[in-house]
């Protein structure tokens, strides 16, 4: 199971900001946003609450990105599909270049 929880992180230019930071179940870290977060809540409570999890993220050793394990491959990229224009289809199909009657609507 997956757990995260806010960390206090230097940046290369020295400023300090929070990420959230991502753990598998034996506590290794998986990963971080990619962006600093900001406290937040849909109630002044959760908004408390928001805040109390960044004050504990001080009380915990500070990261640098290099702490943060890179992934060991890049993303699979989709393999490309042969697209065809409507031209192609049609003369694939066996039909006329273009329509020769427009279709009426039944009456």
């Amino acid at each position: 199971m997956m757990t995260w929880n806010y960390r206090v992180f230097r940046e290369e230019n020295g400023d300090y900001i929070i990420r959230e930071v991502f753990y598998d179940a034996d506590d290794t870290i998986l990963g971080c946003t990619a962006e600093a977060v900001e406290p937040m809540g849909r109630t002044i409570e959760e908004l408390a609450t928001s805040i109390a999890d960044f004050h504990a993220a001080l009380a915990l050793p500070v990261l640098t990105l290099a702490d943060i394990p890179q992934p060991a491959h890049d993303r699979p990229t989709r393999p490309q599909r042969q697209t065809f224009s409507s031209a192609e289809v049609r003369a694939k199909l066996g039909l006329p270049a273009k329509p020769t009657t427009i279709p009426q609507k039944p009456s």
